[in-house]
């Protein structure tokens, strides 16, 4: 269907090329001649038309050219109320646009122009029914006339047949008189019974043509009703289609911007979800940096924590020999960097094992302690183990700082197996801390070692002396203790430790 109207509008526009008088080879004229055209003429309707046959002519070489002449020809046709220049014009630029590859503009000047042209069929096909009615209307009236010509005939002829009988009854009188004449008398009213009838058959005939004519003036009437609810019907069933189009943009443009916020809330609620996980994730990280693992689940759940008894930790106390003549060697940056340092390594070492945990550092002392928060049996091996590495860590660095010519430090360890309670004190800057008299003993143990020695005690050594080569040092006297046995660990007897990966 939609093909067909294409079609019949392809028709109109050459037909409207065709019927314009002196037109018919434009497209052969030169530009002169429509730009003198143009100029000459007066009628703005004309004027709309040369513009369109320019545009014509100018479609194929120079398409951008065309559609300036076409637009000027569609704006002079709004101008003027033209509907018939409004849809050739529109057409032409419909055509133009489709050249030039704008799809969307082509369509909506398409659009247009069938909108323009089907006014004009519809106007036409009422101006051919007002054309019909007005024909009908004047052979009505001329049937009219013709009847009252045709009474005014049969008046005449009554009253020659009134002078015909007249003459008739002289003439059968005469013939009465003369006795001869009485056949042709007969004969005369015969002729005039047959004109009555002619008449007759003549009046009847006029009527059955005027109520024929009528007939068909009021048939045509009805069909003039009838095209104009057709296209009072069409014009609402635009109008609906129009607004229910508008309608249907309208709620498709309100779900679409209801569609974007809620995923731009998704998108922020994702976000800040992310943004809390991470920061409870880093929450996490300082806590275990500072406590245990159990005491920060404790602390999560209850909001406090417990000091707890544990009645068998080794604690082991690491502290650098000749650390303020050191310190006051070097600047307090290169102090701290070379501190920092030391310690990093040391906290590597202490997380391979699984039963040792880093307590504090105080000044130059290292502090950690094995079989705490959980009991562990290899708790005093893997601080030995880890002593023995960290020995051995500040060893290598001595000789690398001697190499560089700068000053490396000497470390000695004290370690120390017994009982102590650990836990957190105090409502803010929670700290993992552990008390008691093994604590004070490890730190005595330490102060008694040698540069470059691990110094354990009694208790230590009863744990460990089947894994690691220990020289006994004798009872040597310790501050506020009475003397203590010692011990100096050299290496380790075998393998059997195998510390875990950080």
């Amino acid at each position: 269907m939609r093909t067909n109207h294409l079609l019949r509008l392809i028709l109109i526009g050459l037909l409207f090329r065709l019927s314009s008088p002196g037109w018919a080879q434009d497209g052969a004229l030169p530009a002169s001649h429509w730009a003198t055209e143009l100029a000459r003429q007066t009628d703005s309707t004309r004027k709309a038309e040369v513009l369109l046959f320019m545009a014509k002519d100018l479609e194929s070489s120079n398409p951008n050219g065309a559609l300036v002449y076409a637009q000027h020809a569609l704006d002079l046709g709004q101008k003027l109320n033209a509907t018939k220049v409004i849809g050739l014009a529109a057409l032409q630029l419909a055509r133009l646009h489709t050249t030039l590859g704008n799809k969307a503009k082509a369509r909506r000047f398409r659009k247009r122009a069938e909108e323009a042209l089907r006014s004009v069929d519809l106007m036409a096909e009422l101006n051919r029914l007002e054309t019909q009615k007005a024909q009908a209307e004047e052979t009505a009236a001329n049937s009219q006339q013709a009847v009252s010509t045709l009474s005014t005939e049969a008046q005449q002829k009554q009253t020659l047949l009134a002078q015909q009988d007249q003459q008739l009854s002289l003439r059968a009188q005469q013939l009465q008189q003369q006795g001869k004449l009485m056949g042709q008398k007969d004969q005369l009213i015969g002729q005039k019974d047959r004109l009555i009838g002619q008449k007759d058959s003549m009046l009847t005939m006029r009527e059955l043509s005027l109520r024929f004519q009528q007939d068909q003036l009021r048939i045509l009437e009805q069909e003039k009703a009838l095209k104009a609810a057709e296209v009072e019907h069409e014009r609402t069933i635009r109008n609906a289609l129009l607004v229910g189009a508008g309608l249907l943009v309208a709620l498709a443009a309100l779900l679409w911007r209801l569609i974007i916020n809620k995923q731009r809330a998704n998108r922020e609620l994702a976000q800040k979800n992310t943004q809390l996980d991470l920061a409870r994730k880093r929450s996490d990280e300082l806590l275990l940096n500072i406590l245990p693992g159990e005491l920060v689940d404790e602390l999560k759940v209850q909001g406090i924590t417990r000091t707890r008894h544990h009645e068998e930790v080794t604690i082991m106390f690491t502290d650098f020999r000749d650390f303020t003549k050191i310190s006051e060697q070097l600047s307090p940056v290169d102090l701290v960097k070379e501190i920092d340092y030391c310690f990093r390594h040391f906290d590597h070492i202490i997380g391979k094992y699984p039963s040792l945990e880093k307590i504090k550092t105080i000044g130059d002392a290292y502090l950690c302690a094995g079989g705490l928060p959980a009991a562990h049996p290899d708790h005093a091996h893997e601080m030995v183990a880890a002593a023995l590495e960290i020995r051995d860590f500040i060893s290598e660095l001595e000789t690398q700082r001697a190499r560089e010519g700068k000053i490396g430090f000497q470390i000695r360890i004290g370690i120390h197996t017994g009982p102590v309670i650990a836990g957190v004190v105090g409502a803010t800057k929670f700290a993992y801390d552990i008390w008691g008299d093994t604590v004070n003993t490890a730190a005595r143990l330490e102060s008694a070692s040698e540069p470059g020695q691990i110094n354990i005690s009694g208790a230590t050594y009863e744990r460990v002396q089947t894994r690691f080569n220990c020289r006994h040092r004798g009872e040597i006297a310790t501050k506020n203790k009475a003397n203590m046995r010692m011990y100096f660990v050299d290496s380790q007897h075998d393998k059997l430790l195998n510390p875990v990966s950080s």
